[in-house]
């Protein structure tokens, strides 16, 4: 069974966002101030609109690459012992990224004798 697309491409869908909503921020910017364009009246929203996405888009992506990073960090370990006892959060760290993260979990088990 393949991931949640948020899952799989999260990242991506994350940059996007928060490009898309730093855009409406700056429409909504530049009608509230009259710089060239004019919204009719949806400046207020248009900016409104971009601010939330902006924050939202950016946490996300935040959050992803944090999980990444943990994630790379549970990896390096060398010890078996440390490595069995940090499993669990390294399944439920790969569990929450894209499914290559898996597949490089399962190798490094296999690679560290753990079933």
């Amino acid at each position: 069974m393949s991931k949640p697309i948020n899952v799989e491409r999260g990242l991506e869908i994350s940059v996007l966002l928060t490009i898309i909503s730093a855009v409406l921020l700056l429409l909504g910017i530049s009608d509230a101030l009259d710089w060239s364009v004019d919204l009719q009246g949806w400046g207020f929203y248009t900016g409104a609109a971009g601010a939330i996405g902006v924050m939202v888009g950016a946490i996300w992506m935040i959050s992803i690459v944090q999980r990444m990073k943990r994630f790379r960090i549970l990896m390096e370990e060398k010890s078996k012992a440390v490595f069995v006892r940090s499993l669990d959060d390294l399944e439920y760290t790969a569990w929450r990224l894209p499914s290559k993260y898996d597949e490089l979990l399962i190798k490094k088990k296999r690679e560290m004798g753990v079933k």
